[in-house]
């Protein structure tokens, strides 16, 4: 790899390491001190709200990054129209959203629910965290969250520490979206401006933006759902505290997906700017170096996984040891399958992947509440796996006659790291 993607990445992981100090040291302990009741309520409307910003972002964030790393002049442009679009309908999803939460959920979880739709109004609008991303600058991306990340993790501390009303939790919660979002305006607009466009070039690019995203969308959409769609389910055959079981049990399993997420994304400044077969062993080789850092974390956490929930959350989450290595292993079919994603993105297809995350939902929703319903925890994380490895595989070797599967035998071949 290039110094320059490397670098990128470097800085990009860095930025992870602080955000996995806060949930080992500080979301730990304010799960301990307020039990798994409160913690499961701030996880459930997390996930409410991570799923209506994913719908906002509109599979923007792909699209973006691809003109940025060819041509920053159209990308600003780009970014201009797609910040009022993710703003209509984050508004327009989020008002039912927060009346039936409101209307059919406890005082504890409006609250949260309002904090979490603060949070994700900041992340929709922070289109700059691409423009950054793209042009191999994510040190000023990694100096902007660290910053907000350390005020939410001082403020969640504190909160816990003192024994406070677990509601100043909503502080922390909008904090940590609110102060990077204003460092990166800043920045942003001091060495660029916005450019203008036209009613009739905003009208274009905004179809533009609905048409390639739709897809992206609904993709984006599901990828996001797929372990939130198991915490949805716990809400209904279980109670909160399962949720907050299965939620210290995901947080931990996921802890380092930041590693791979990092090469991918620099990597793919280069590979989108190459012609096809290029790109195509770029991407073999890309995937096997994810493959090598998730045989390693899983190793890792095969041997002390379970030793670490107790460490961190305490007894009253030994449960969710037992589902932390098999979360795990989802996690790596997660950052495998965002190789294949990206490349189906810079091959063009979109269409292609609307009709595999369809098809993946039709099986996922009912597969999702039978586990649930039949085996509770386990059968939540069982569902997890099972539709990671179906959109791994299966799902993707239908694209252009499978060119997927041939780029992950390749990427077993020593050959191509020559």
């Amino acid at each position: 790899m290039k110094y320059s993607v490397m670098s990128n990445a470097a800085w990009m992981m860095s930025e992870k390491i602080v955000s996995v100090f806060g949930v080992v040291f500080v979301t730990s302990y304010v799960a301990k001190s307020f039990g798994p009741s409160i913690f499961g309520q701030i996880a459930f409307s997390a996930s409410v709200f991570s799923v209506v910003q994913t719908v906002a972002i509109f599979g923007t964030e792909t699209i973006l990054f691809k003109h940025l790393s060819k041509s920053a002049h159209k990308g600003i442009r780009l970014m201009s129209v797609a910040k009022k679009m993710r703003m209509t309908i984050l508004l327009a999803l989020s008002l039912p959203v927060l009346a039936w939460v409101g209307y059919s959920m406890k005082q504890n979880f409006l609250l949260f629910s309002l904090a979490s739709f603060f949070s994700a109004l900041f992340v929709t609008q922070d289109t700059f965290s691409v423009y950054n991303n793209a042009r191999l600058a994510s040190r000023l991306n990694t100096v902007a969250n660290s910053v907000g990340m350390l005020l939410s993790f001082a403020i969640s501390f504190s909160i816990a520490w003192w024994r406070l009303n677990p509601s100043w939790l909503t502080l922390s919660i909008i904090s940590v979206t609110l102060v990077p979002y204003l460092i990166k305006r800043y920045t942003f607009y001091r060495g660029n401006r916005e450019l203008a466009v036209s009613g009739r070039k905003r009208s274009l690019y905004l179809r533009y933006l609905l048409y390639a995203g739709l897809p992206l969308a609904i993709s984006s959409i599901f990828i996001s759902i797929q372990v939130k769609m198991a915490q949805f389910f716990l809400v209904g055959v279980g109670s909160a505290q399962d949720l907050g079981l299965f939620a210290a049990a995901n947080t931990i399993s996921a802890s380092w997906i930041f590693i791979p997420l990092a090469l991918i994304t620099s990597s793919f400044t280069e590979i989108f700017r190459e012609r096809p077969d290029v790109a195509l062993k770029l991407t073999a080789k890309l995937n096997g170096y994810v493959m090598i850092v998730s045989l390693l974390m899983l190793l890792f956490i095969f041997l002390y996984g379970e030793k670490i929930i107790v460490m961190l959350y305490g007894h009253h989450y030994t449960q969710s040891g037992s589902l932390v290595t098999l979360l795990s292993v989802a996690t790596s079919l997660s950052a495998m399958g965002t190789v294949a994603y990206r490349y189906i993105v810079k091959e063009g297809g979109f269409n292609y992947l609307l009709i595999k995350i369809v098809c993946l939902m039709l099986i996922g929703l009912p597969l999702s509440y039978g586990l649930i319903h039949g085996f509770g925890l386990s059968g939540a994380a069982w569902s997890v796996f099972i539709i990671e490895l179906l959109s791994l595989t299966v799902m993707n070797y239908f694209f252009k006659n499978g060119v997927i599967i041939k780029m992950q035998i390749s990427s077993l071949n020593y050959k191509t790291y020559k």
